[in-house]
């Protein structure tokens, strides 16, 4: 008779992607996010084009 299978416990459900996938180091140099000052001086030169 075949051995039963012994069930895992359910205590990480992301175990198997971290197996397969190691965590990276944060990168060194971040880059900042400079999409809200282009608005902002977009919107700037749209308020100075408009005004007389």
């Amino acid at each position: 008779m075949p051995r039963s299978r012994k069930r895992r416990k359910a205590g990480d459900p992301l175990e198997p992607y971290r197996r397969i996938r190691k965590p990276m180091p944060p990168p060194e140099q971040v880059i900042p996010d400079r999409r809200r000052k282009v608005a902002e001086r977009e919107a700037d030169r749209e308020s100075r084009e408009e005004a007389p």
